[in-house]
């Protein structure tokens, strides 16, 4: 949480830089496809995310949920190449591994609602 300038200083201890960096990190967890089994799946890092974003431009809905699928799962991993049979998938199960990826990078959920929030000035 931060504080204004000249405020009160929280009682948690300052980060060090390699701490920062370590809690940065991106993140991985288990997710299922009911009934199937488990796909590993990763939070989308800044690099990731900068290197698709000007394309998500022109992409419709379906694209970019394939395309969300292609940077977070990553075992088993995907290729572009499986673009194609991502798109001749069930779109709801497509949708709900998006949304998983999207939740445990911050863009949406609590996390997106701070980013997205507008700041008063």
């Amino acid at each position: 949480m931060a504080t204004k300038a000249g405020g009160a200083r929280s009682s948690k201890p300052r980060l060090t830089r390699d701490q920062l960096l370590e809690a940065l990190r991106t993140r991985r967890q288990e997710y299922e496809l009911d009934g199937v089994g488990t796909v590993l799946i990763e939070s989308i890092s800044v690099d990731r995310f900068a290197a698709v974003q000007g394309d998500l431009g022109d992409m419709n809905t379906a694209d970019a949920l394939k395309r969300i699928c292609l940077l977070g799962v990553v075992e088993p991993a995907l290729s572009p190449e499986d673009l194609e049979a991502l798109g001749g998938a069930d779109v709801g199960t497509i949708n709900d591994l998006a949304n998983a990826i999207m939740q445990i990078s911050g863009l949406i959920g609590k996390s997106a609602e701070r980013f997205l929030a507008s700041t008063k000035t």
